[in-house]
């Protein structure tokens, strides 16, 4: 994406950052009632997927490291 490109690594951190943040509120909070169970679902599955990601990329980081 072209436009991510444009954004420093501070920026990209904190769009991840609110993102998490966003998908975690939408699947457990109340203040999100108006989603149905199977939206707050996908919200955490997303959310999941995004960390695993992280995670991943980390572990990729360490083993070149090594």
């Amino acid at each position: 994406m072209k436009t991510l490109d444009k954004l420093s690594n501070k920026q990209l951190k904190q769009i991840i950052v609110w993102t998490l943040n966003d998908l975690d509120n939408a699947a457990g909070s109340a203040n999100y009632q108006k989603l149905d169970d199977k939206v707050k679902g996908w919200c955490a599955m997303l959310a999941e997927a995004v960390r695993h990601q992280i995670d991943k990329a980390l572990k990729q980081t360490v083993n070149e490291e090594e």
